[in-house]
């Protein structure tokens, strides 16, 4: 009860693409740590193009694996970062939210799993969205909560049609 409170409290105050990650699958008590340290900021970075913002997420030995590659996250960074200086010479900016299937965290440690909706639209306002299983395994680092290792399935938005936010 207490939860559900909290939650149209928080629905209230946030704006809709914040609350696809407080609106998530039942976690433990670290679930809303884990969102203000990481799902909040990976929304508000991606929003912002702010690409040190997005790293500070990631523990620092991070790794990346999707359908191709595993890749540190220094890498995987690196890459991205152009991705965003290429986007913002073209005018093209990013959203994302986030859709959790499972959170089983603790005191220190959890693993999630859901899906991200990334969205890309244009300088000309057209918008394409890819839909991106993903599961995750999180660490507390230095007091804070950190991703330690992301894992990226195949675009599918038909699963992600099927969360409830």
């Amino acid at each position: 009860m207490h939860r559900t409170l909290l939650l149209i409290a928080l629905a209230v105050s946030l704006r809709p693409s914040l609350l696809a990650a407080q609106a998530a699958a039942p976690g433990g008590e670290s679930s809303k740590e884990i969102d203000a340290d990481v799902w909040n900021v990976v929304i508000a970075t991606v929003a912002a193009g702010d690409l040190e913002g997005m790293a500070a997420t990631y523990h620092p030995d991070a790794v990346l694996v999707n359908s191709t590659q595993t890749a540190s996250i220094k890498k995987t960074l690196v890459r991205w970062g152009e991705g965003m200086a290429k986007a913002k010479r073209e005018g093209t900016h990013s959203t994302v939210a986030f859709r959790f299937t499972r959170r089983q965290d603790g005191p220190d440690t959890a693993f999630e799993t859901g899906m991200f909706a990334l969205t890309e639209i244009t300088a000309a306002g057209v918008s394409t969205t890819r839909y991106i299983p993903l599961e995750c395994l999180l660490v507390k680092y230095n007091g804070h909560w950190r991703i330690l290792m992301e894992r990226q399935f195949d675009d599918s938005q038909r699963a992600w049609e099927k969360l409830t936010p």
